[in-house]
């Protein structure tokens, strides 16, 4: 093996007591830094293709900085709130008839069942109670899904549709990621929902920069086209439906007998 005059000098200096030369010892240490130095550089190119390759947080290993991969969060990516096995705000408690899931966010599933009263009641639970939540059937709503997810009683014998109990029923629920830009509160739609636009996406329900969720709730196809151009999240929810046969108005209206006259 060769050694340069620097590699010998430099082991001269640091290991030979003068007047006492030693051939091996000087060997030995010359070996010893040509393994340092093909060390070092093969260190420095790990780290210089682990940089390239990885995230944005850091940490140091010695004298070079070797970028690591973001820890990644477990809030949206882990798994739904149970849905309960019955409606305890129904009248009598309503038990759960069908159900829904989805492991990731900005998906939409249609919830199929057959009513058993007026009174059908449904529940959406989210790993992330900041989502955003949309129902559509003959209507529409639109809330952030909540701690401890949101009940919505959607018929009673005035609104529900010729032949409800006689066929089966269906409606859409949407949950979309918490951090997808919208209007908030609410844009007034008006006859032009884009009146005071700069900029804006009409296929998608955008103005400016961001969603009118009202028009993610109403007009067809619109959530479906934002699907085809957004990826997927982790997050995972579930939708239920609840009802009994015997089910009364959790909410009647107050008879005349009492009411409070003034």
């Amino acid at each position: 093996m060769n050694y340069t005059e620097e590699q010998l000098r430099e082991a001269l200096a640091e290991c030979v007591i003068p007047g006492s030369p030693d051939v091996q010892q000087i060997v030995r240490r010359g070996r010893r830094i040509k393994r340092r130095r093909r060390a070092g550089l093969a260190l420095a190119g790990l780290a210089a293709a682990a940089a390239a390759s990885l995230g944005v947080q850091h940490v140091w290993v010695g004298p070079v900085q070797v970028a690591q991969r973001p820890p990644t969060t477990t809030a949206t990516a882990s798994v739904a709130p149970s849905l309960p096995p019955e409606n305890t705000r129904a009248a009598p408690p309503a038990p759960l008839i069908a159900s829904r899931s989805s492991d990731t966010v900005l998906a939409g599933k249609t919830v199929e069942f057959q009513p058993l009263s007026f009174f059908t009641s449904y529940m959406i639970v989210c790993a992330d109670p900041d989502a955003w939540v949309i129902t559509r059937s003959r209507g529409g709503a639109v809330s952030r899904c909540g701690q401890q997810g949101s009940f919505i009683v959607s018929e009673s014998k005035r609104s529900a549709s010729p032949g409800w109990l006689e066929r089966t029923q269906e409606f859409e629920v949407w949950v979309l990621p918490a951090d997808l830009p919208v209007h908030e509160p609410m844009r007034p739609t008006g006859p032009d929902p884009y009146a005071g636009c700069t900029v804006a996406r009409k296929d998608v329900g955008w103005c400016d920069g961001k969603y009118l969720m009202n028009l993610l709730v109403k007009m067809p196809g619109v959530l479906e086209k934002l699907a085809e151009e957004t990826e997927s999240q982790p997050g995972a929810w579930a939708v239920g439906v609840y009802d009994r046969a015997d089910a009364t108005d959790p909410f009647p209206k107050p008879n005349a007998t009492d009411t409070v006259q003034p």
